[in-house]
């Protein structure tokens, strides 16, 4: 169930007390390092304090700008479903006009009330579509991790740990393993936010969350950049994410804004992980890029999908492999070797993706052409190469297969 607005403001007051609070407690223990000796004993424990509050104040900082910004689409949604009740009366009213004017027969005149009609119910059916957007939003459902500077290099190879690209079908996802703030961790399918920072320094941060949150945070993003909703369409049409920029539905604008946050996330988390590339680009550098390398017309392109398994996916399998030869799960020592020797092996032999389009660009076949197989390369890793007990353990080919999540 959705917060009220009082329970949103009594958020955002409760984020800027603590950092209020935490700010002034800052305060002295930067008194306390200008009194005590580096190295000594209270030194110690006020730098140890002081990374502790900073910590905290960034943390306290991003629970203020959610509780904002769910303040702002709590109001937005409200006018949304105004404009809905609005629109829909006027269209109704409208109609009744055109009625009158056809049964007076003035039909040119009946015309026109009745396109009038059908742009108030558009306005009425957008304003329903945006008012269903944002209440997905502000739901229970909605998470999102920590926000960071990406120039925090040590900060943003942890957040980047707890992401991996896997798939879904032969779709890459992203799924981040998100942590509530009672430290409960679960693990969903998120988006990668970067924005840039105010003041003027151009300095940018980033969180992941969850996938409705991320697509909405770009749709203002976007709109802000190019100045309206139909700009945002317009670059979307030109990067090939629409197939039409006129008369565009709002379900179909949002599912290309939804593929195109879908694609920068499996991108930038590939690039940063495997590549070595610890720079985000933007959003819209990356639509640029679409644009400039994903021409519409017909041949055949291919794509290197590169998987990664998390320590718990890797573990699953590996155990469930260990349980047939040696009726047990791995022990630490095995799960050290052999989880990043399956990642190693992952990125040797990715999957490649060939996809065949048409003169106008429409995907008309798309082949994949398997990497490692992960399960034969353990058996064989497990069994050291001896073949009775690799083919007794074949055997089991569909338990190791479910294991993975896989049919």
């Amino acid at each position: 169930m959705a917060k009220s607005l009082d329970q949103y403001q009594k958020d955002k007051n409760a984020a800027e007390a603590k950092i209020k609070g935490s700010k002034t407690e800052l305060e002295r223990v930067t008194r306390d390092l200008q009194l005590y000796d580096i190295g000594s004993k209270e030194y110690n424990k006020a730098k140890k304090r002081a990374k502790e509050l900073n910590d905290a104040i960034k943390t306290y900082k991003k629970e203020l700008e959610v509780a904002t910004e769910a303040l702002t689409d709590y109001a937005e949604n409200k006018n949304a479903e105004k404009t809905k009740t609005k629109s829909e009366k006027e269209a109704k009213r409208v109609e009744d006009q055109a009625q009158r004017a056809e049964d007076a027969g003035d039909t040119a005149a009946a015309a026109k009330l009745r396109a009038d009609a059908a742009a108030a119910k558009v306005k009425a059916d957008e304003a329903a579509a945006a008012a269903k957007a944002k209440g997905t939003k502000t739901g229970t459902g909605s998470k999102t991790g920590s926000q960071f500077q990406v120039s925090d290099g040590a900060l943003v190879d942890n957040e980047l740990s707890k992401a991996n690209v896997t798939f879904d079908g032969n779709r890459p996802i992203v799924q981040y393993n998100f942590t509530d703030k009672n430290g409960n961790e679960s693990v969903d399918n998120a988006y990668l936010y970067v924005t840039t920072t105010g003041g003027g320094t151009g300095e940018k941060a980033f969180f992941f969350g969850t996938t409705d949150v991320v697509r909405d945070r770009y749709q203002k993003q976007l709109i802000k950049n190019y100045g309206s909703k139909q700009a945002v369409i317009d670059k979307l049409y030109k990067a090939g994410l629409l197939s039409t920029n006129k008369n565009v539905p709002t379900d179909a604008y949002l599912a290309a804004l939804d593929a195109v946050a879908a694609e920068y996330t499996v991108a930038q988390v590939n690039a940063y992980k495997i590549e070595g590339i610890k720079e985000f680009s933007t959003i819209d550098e990356f639509l640029a890029a679409r644009k400039n390398t994903n021409v519409s017309k017909a041949g055949t392109r291919t794509k290197t999908n590169p998987l990664e398994l998390s320590d718990t996916s890797a573990t699953k399998i590996i155990n469930a492999i260990s349980q047939q030869f040696y009726g047990r799960d791995a022990n630490s020592k095995e799960l050290n070797k052999l989880i990043p020797l399956i990642n190693q092996e992952l990125k040797k032999n990715p999957d490649i993706v060939s996809t065949t389009t048409d003169s106008e660009g429409n995907i008309i076949r798309n082949k994949t052409k398997t990497g490692l197989d992960v399960e034969q390369f353990l058996i064989d890793e497990i069994s050291q190469k001896d073949e009775a007990k690799a083919n007794k353990v074949l055997g089991y080919y569909n338990v190791f297969k479910q294991s993975l999540g896989v049919s």
